[in-house]
């Protein structure tokens, strides 16, 4: 009953009108979806040459307009957007029609060693917030059903909540966030002493983070929380965690594909046969050597959000792999599936002391600088307890006064007692698999790790 005027004062009410409409359009016929996908990529092409002098100016260089799109495979006659685009271009990507008042900048997750400042209009938060109850709902989630948060993601966590806002977020959200990105066993056994008097039903967890809480509670012969449902995000989700997960908490786990950039891509059901892709809010293209992959091989994920008209998003690099799979769903949704293995890798850092710290942490708390300091593409490499060697793109050029930030705030998160060298590179290189590794821990684990074991 409350959470409506809740979103009402958040100016997010039409979330609840979203939500029931993609509650019917899961099980749509499959053509009715390929039509509505492709109304909305065709609006959202003439309303970026209209209104977005980037594209404007792309379409230009390349004689097109909006009407030489006459299906989905014309959309390849555009470029790849990428980060550095993003960087360059800044103002000329965003739209020149929406009032300043309905358009809000947030930053990417950093999770690629790259974080950039974009734009989303009111409307498309609505629809991603609506697409997230859905796939919440496969795992019997609702709409301030009590759910904890198992997050590395600073830029998520309110540090010191105002009074309204706790009574918002615990009383009638029903949520509990846990700054998860650094491990000991005192911030561990916080956790556990928070989790068991909010008494929560889910979790929503970035894998790694979880389970070396899941190692402490298993070492400690502590009594696990009985939880319904287990949503990962963030990173790969892998058969050793999933096991784990489900064994300790004795519930089932769903994965779901997403970004702070286009929102809730894909995610699990409960027949757990692949992720469904999110038809009604993005279109995504699996590539190799810029063509189409076939069914069950793999391709780097690009994104064109539909819903975003404030900064349009075509044809968007995400620097993530996936598969397409060429079934059906026995759950009875028509929407297409995408392997759950998706590629992002990322190691676990340590201390010189043994705190053992998510590899998300760098990339959340270092790609962003402070006022000033502008952060081009980074690779952290520990190469001892002591030693880390950082790898940063050229573009934008980098200063002195970005290499003392990030010394210092490397020192903030692992200790005084680190040794920080930085070389400055065209490209980050890429791992022989063809991906790129953006946290590498090229050391093995201290045995006195505070890690649990």
């Amino acid at each position: 009953m409350l959470l409506p005027v809740a979103l009402k004062r958040d100016n997010r009410l039409p979330a609840l009108k979203y939500w029931r409409e993609f509650e019917q359009s899961q099980y749509w016929p499959r053509q009715k979806h390929l039509d509505y996908q492709w109304e909305r990529l065709r609006t959202l092409l003439s309303y970026s040459y209209e209104n977005c002098s980037y594209y404007k100016d792309i379409f230009d260089e390349r004689g097109l307009n909006p009407e030489s799109f006459k299906g989905f495979d014309d959309l390849s006659r555009l470029p790849i957007l990428t980060r550095d685009i993003i960087f360059d271009q800044g103002e000329r990507l965003i739209s020149g029609s929406i009032p300043a008042e309905d358009i809000m900048k947030f930053p990417t997750g950093g999770t690629t060693g790259q974080q950039a400042v974009m734009y989303r209009d009111q409307n498309s938060f609505n629809e991603k917030l609506a697409m997230e109850w859905r796939h919440e709902g496969w795992m019997g989630r609702k709409p301030c059903d009590k759910t904890a948060y198992f997050w590395p993601a600073h830029i998520d966590f309110v540090e010191h909540e105002s009074f309204k806002a706790r009574i918002k977020n615990r009383y009638i959200l029903r949520q509990l966030v846990l700054n998860a990105g650094t491990f000991r066993e005192d911030i561990a056994r916080g956790f556990y002493d928070d989790l068991l008097r909010f008494n929560p039903r889910y979790l929503k967890v970035f894998p790694a983070s979880l389970y070396i809480f899941a190692e402490y509670i298993e070492s400690n012969s502590l009594p696990p929380l009985r939880l319904r449902g287990i949503m990962s995000s963030g990173e790969p989700l892998y058969d050793f965690q999933r096991t784990k997960f489900e064994s300790l908490f004795g519930c089932p786990v769903y994965d779901m594909y997403g970004s702070r950039e286009t929102g809730n891509t894909a995610s699990e059901c409960s027949a757990h046969e692949g992720m469904h892709l999110a038809e009604e809010t993005g279109y995504v293209e699996f590539l190799a050597d810029g063509k189409q992959v076939e069914y069950g091989q793999e391709g780097e994920i690009i994104i064109t959000d539909l819903t975003n008209y404030a900064m349009p998003l075509i044809r968007y690099r995400i620097n993530d792999y996936g598969i397409p799979m060429g079934k059906t769903c026995s759950c009875g949704r028509t929407l297409p599936l995408m392997s759950t293995v998706v590629g992002r890798l990322q190691d676990d850092i340590w201390s010189p002391d043994g705190t053992r710290h998510s590899g998300n942490v760098l990339g959340f708390h270092l790609t962003v600088g402070e006022e000033g300091i502008v952060i081009g593409q980074t690779q952290f490499v520990q190469k001892s307890l002591t030693d880390f060697h950082v790898r940063i793109t050229d573009r934008p050029e980098p200063t002195p006064e970005m290499f003392e930030y990030l010394t210092r705030r490397m020192k903030d998160i692992l200790g005084d007692g680190i040794n920080v060298t930085f070389e400055v590179v065209d490209n980050i290189p890429r791992e022989k698999s063809g991906k790129i590794r953006y946290v590498k821990c090229e050391i093995d684990p201290p045995l006195d790790a505070k890690s649990g074991r």
